[in-house]
């Protein structure tokens, strides 16, 4: 585009040479005049040859062809001739320019000053040689360049239109760009989240039959140590927790097929209390207050938090009692679950820690982790939509 441009301008120059040299022919001037019109010409072409390298700058753009047609007017002016058609066809190619390069406005308000400038000499033509023919000339010349301005202002408000619809396309492809990039990342995203559900429900629940698992195997290795007969029962009792955690397995992977099993959120919540106290042998007393509020994501968060705490107390605190407080109030519920177990001197949050609190932080809620006379676990989670999904308790 540059080189065309470059092309342009000198082709323009030549032709402005060209007519100048043919003006001089017929004006056969000489010394003043001549040095005159040469300086003239020479200030307008370097005038026309600098807006290429100014063309970025719209008020000295604008200036310079005002400065063009003033130089063009000035030349004539030195004309010893009435009309020099040479001279006068500087303001055509000037008026094109104009209107082809300048906004739609400037280029119509510039183009009409250069069409009456251009027009002065006609008029001191008819006013000393006031005939058909010279009227004929200056109503010609003039439609002339009436009609240049009109095709050019149409060609302008064109380029202006189409290069409009240009920029409207490359926001809209820039924004399609976004968008994909966009919905990409939302899906790398929910593959990232669903590959920890995945991991959290894996590890809440393996992890709470696995630490039933050792309890009872660990019961079981006593009981035969001791000759008694409960450590056949124990056996059988691992076997069915072992059963129990294949089971949490397929549970979870009929989870992703969408085929998850809805029970209540009460019956849930004392099922894991019973089962677990029975496998391990520990003391937990669980108490819930309020109205249960049946939403089944909300409760399975709840659910999951407990097992993860109920397991930890077991595994790493070596509880033997775990007081479970949960309050359902409005649109909310409150956990508690604390035990007296060894307790912590620094609480690190490993893999189980942190999938309680993304839990709770996905129905905005809390959690904290406190290591006093053994080990609590206390937070929140906030609901909505509870009005059709609360029970008696």
């Amino acid at each position: 585009m540059g080189k065309y441009k470059r092309f342009l301008y000198i082709l323009k120059a030549a032709i402005f040479i060209s007519l100048f040299t043919s003006a001089l022919y017929f004006e056969n001037a000489k010394q003043q005049r001549l040095i005159t019109l040469c300086l003239l010409f020479f200030v307008f072409l370097g005038v026309n040859t600098g807006k290429y390298f100014i063309k970025d700058k719209r008020r000295i753009y604008l200036m310079s062809f005002i400065l063009e047609t003033a130089l063009i007017y000035l030349i004539e002016f030195n004309s010893r001739l009435l009309i020099n058609y040479f001279f006068h066809s500087f303001y055509i190619i000037v008026l094109l320019e104009a209107s082809l390069t300048l906004e739609l406005t400037r280029g119509i308000i510039l183009g009409t000053l250069i069409v009456l400038v251009s027009m002065v000499k006609y008029i001191y033509l008819i006013y000393y040689k006031f005939n058909l023919s010279n009227v004929s000339q200056m109503m010609f010349f003039f439609m002339i360049n009436i009609l240049i301005l009109i095709v050019a202002s149409f060609a302008q408000q064109n380029k202006q239109e189409r290069d409009k619809k240009d920029v409207l396309y490359r926001e809209l492809l820039d924004a399609h760009r976004k968008l994909k990039e966009y919905t990409d990342e939302l899906n790398r995203l929910s593959v990232i989240e669903e590959k920890n559900k995945i991991a959290r429900d894996i590890h809440d629940n393996l992890g709470h039959n696995m630490t039933a698992l050792i309890m009872q195997l660990q019961m079981a290795e006593h009981y035969m140590k001791t000759g008694s007969g409960k450590s056949q029962e124990m056996l059988q009792d691992s076997i069915q927790t072992a059963r129990d955690s294949l089971t949490s397995i397929r549970e979870v992977v009929e989870t992703l097929r969408g085929k998850e099993t809805v029970i209540s959120a009460e019956k849930a919540v004392r099922t894991l209390v019973d089962e677990f106290s029975q496998k391990t042998g520990a003391e937990i007393n669980l108490n819930i207050h309020g109205a249960v509020i049946n939403d089944v994501k909300a409760g399975t968060a709840l659910y999951h938090i407990l097992q993860e705490s109920l397991t930890n107390s077991i595994r790493h605190g070596n509880a033997s009692k775990i007081d479970v407080d949960l309050d359902y109030s409005g649109n909310s519920v409150s956990f508690s679950i604390k035990d007296n177990g060894s307790g912590s001197e620094s609480i690190k949050e490993g893999f189980g820690m942190k999938g309680i609190r993304e839990r709770a932080d996905a129905f905005n809620g809390k959690v904290e982790f406190k290591s006093e006379n053994g080990f609590n676990v206390k937070g929140i989670l906030y609901l909505e939509d509870v009005d059709d999904k609360v029970t008696s308790c």
